[in-house]
C-alpha cells in the first residue's frame, strides 16, 4: 500500500477573467494534484462548463458558484463527480456550503467556502452568520477561505489593526468550537505586492471537532504564489489506495533530450527472430520498453524538483515577510518561477495522459478521543520554522533539532 492523499485546493484568486489567471489555476490544480478546486474573488457574474473548460481538467464535471457583485466578490467550487457525490446546502454571498458523499466507502461531509466581506455593515452580517452555523458533533465540517479577518494582531507584520475584530472573530470560533488547521511554513497569506509590502494572514482554515478524530491527518500546505496577492493553499488529507506496478509511456518524455536516439538505437539493434513479422514487432516493442525504463531513470524526478522549487520560492517570499529583498534574490525568485511553469508544464502533460480518479478510502481506526487531543496538540505545539544566530530560518528537522540542541548545550554549560 503506497501512501497517497486526498487533496482540496483553496485560493483566492483575486479575479478570474484572464488567460494569466487561467493558466495559474490548472498549473495549480494539477500541482496540488487535488479533487476539489475552491475559489474565492472570482469578480465573475457567470459559469458554464465552456468557461470551466479554460482552467480546469475535464475530471472537474461538477460545479457551483455564487456570482460577484460590481466587478467583486464570486464564489466557486469545483469537484470531480466520478470520486464525490456533491449537493449545495447553503448560499449566502459570502459563503457557499456544499455536502459531499464519498463515490468510494459513502463517507460525507460539509465543506464551506467562504470570503468574508470587508464593508463594516455586511461583516457584521457575516459574523452573525458564522455564529448560527449548527455544527453537530458527529458532523464532519471543514470551513475554508479568506475570511477578511485575523485572530491576532501578531497575524500583520506592521502595528496597527483593529483589535476589536480579533475578539469578534475568535468569539465567533469559539461559539462553535471549531479547530484551526495551522498553516506550516509561512505567516502570511495576503500581501500588498509593494516594494515594502504589507502582510498579513486573512486566509484561515478550520474544521468541526469530529472531523479531528475521523481525519487526523489533516493538514495546510501553502504553495507558490505566482499571481495574485493570496497565496494558494493545499489542504492534504493522508489515506493509501493500491498503486498499480505498470509501463506507462509519457508524453513529455519526446521533450526530452535523448529520447529520438533512445528510441533510434533500439530500433535499429537487429532481431534474432525474424521469422515472424509480428514476433519481430513485439520484441522490438518489449525491448524499446525495457530500454526508456532505464533511459527514464536518468531524467529528474519532477516531483522533487517541483518540491524544491517551491521550497525556494516560500523561503525567499517568507524572507520578505522579515526584510526588503536585494535584487539577486529578486532575480533568483523570478528564475525559478519560470523554471517552476516550464516543470508544471511537464506535470500537466503526465496527468493529462492519465485521466483516471483516485478511489480514496479513510480508515476508521483514529476514532478514540484522547486521539483527537493528541493530534490537536501536535499542530498547536508543531514548531514550523526556527531562526538561527545568524538571523536565517530553518524550516527542515534537522536543521531545527540542531539549533534547539546547541541552544540547550549552551544553557546547560555542556561541552562537544
Amino acid at each position: 500500500m503506497d501512501n497517497r492523499v486526498w487533496n482540496i485546493l483553496c485560493w483566492n484568486i483575486r479575479g478570474i477573467n484572464a488567460s494569466s489567471k487561467w493558466d495559474a489555476i490548472r498549473n495549480k490544480i494539477e500541482e496540488s494534484s487535488c479533487s476539489i478546486v475552491y475559489l474565492q474573488e472570482t469578480k465573475r457574474e457567470h459559469f458554464d462548463i465552456s468557461y470551466i473548460r479554460k482552467f480546469a481538467p475535464k475530471r472537474f464535471d461538477s460545479f457551483d458558484f455564487i456570482p460577484s457583485s460590481r466587478a467583486s466578490r464570486g464564489l466557486l467550487i469545483l469537484w470531480c463527480s466520478s470520486a464525490f457525490r456533491g449537493a449545495i446546502t447553503e448560499k449566502h454571498h459570502f459563503a457557499i456550503t456544499a455536502s459531499f458523499t464519498s463515490m468510494h466507502n459513502g463517507d460525507s461531509w460539509q465543506v464551506s467556502n467562504v470570503y468574508g466581506p470587508c464593508d463594516e455593515l455586511e461583516r457584521s452580517t457575516f459574523i452573525c452568520w458564522l455564529r448560527d452555523c449548527e455544527v453537530n458533533d458527529s458532523v464532519n465540517w471543514i470551513f475554508l477561505g479568506d475570511f477578511n479577518f485575523y485572530r491576532s494582531l501578531e497575524n500583520r507584520n506592521r502595528p496597527g489593526g483593529n483589535l476589536n475584530d480579533t475578539l469578534i472573530f475568535n468569539d465567533a470560533i469559539d461559539h462553535l468550537g471549531l479547530i484551526e488547521l495551522p498553516l506550516k511554513g509561512r505567516a502570511f497569506t495576503w500581501s500588498n505586492m509593494q516594494s515594502d509590502p504589507l502582510l498579513e494572514q486573512l486566509d484561515w482554515f478550520f474544521t468541526s471537532p469530529n472531523w479531528t478524530l475521523d481525519f487526523p491527518n489533516t493538514e495546510v500546505l501553502p504553495m507558490a504564489r505566482i499571481t495574485s496577492d493570496h497565496i494558494p493553499c493545499r489542504v492534504a488529507i493522508s489515506t493509501k489506495i493500491p498503486r498499480s506496478n505498470v509501463f506507462r509511456f509519457e508524453n513529455f518524455w519526446v521533450e526530452h533530450e535523448g529520447f529520438l536516439n533512445t528510441v533510434q538505437n533500439c530500433w535499429t539493434q537487429p532481431i534474432n527472430d525474424c521469422s515472424n513479422s509480428a514476433r519481430a514487432i513485439s520484441l522490438r516493442f518489449k525491448k524499446l520498453r525495457s530500454d526508456l525504463k532505464v533511459w527514464s531513470k536518468s531524467l529528474s524526478n519532477h516531483s522533487l524538483i517541483i518540491s524544491n522549487c517551491n521550497s525556494v520560492i516560500s523561503f525567499l517570499d517568507g524572507l520578505e515577510d522579515q526584510r526588503l529583498l536585494f535584487n539577486p534574490e529578486m532575480n533568483l525568485r523570478n528564475l525559478v518561477k519560470s523554471q517552476l511553469q516550464t516543470l508544471l508544464h511537464y506535470k500537466k502533460e503526465y496527468w493529462r495522459k492519465r485521466f483516471t480518479n483516485n478511489k480514496v478510502k479513510f480508515g476508521d481506526e483514529c476514532t478514540k478521543f484522547f486521539h483527537a487531543m493528541a493530534t490537536i496538540s501536535y499542530r498547536r505545539n508543531a514548531i514550523s520554522q526556527v531562526k538561527n544566530e545568524n538571523g536565517i530560518w530553518v524550516q527542515d528537522h534537522e536543521g531545527k533539532a540542531g539549533i534547539l540542541w546547541n541552544t540547550f548545550k549552551n544553557k546547560m554549560g555542556i561541552s562537544s
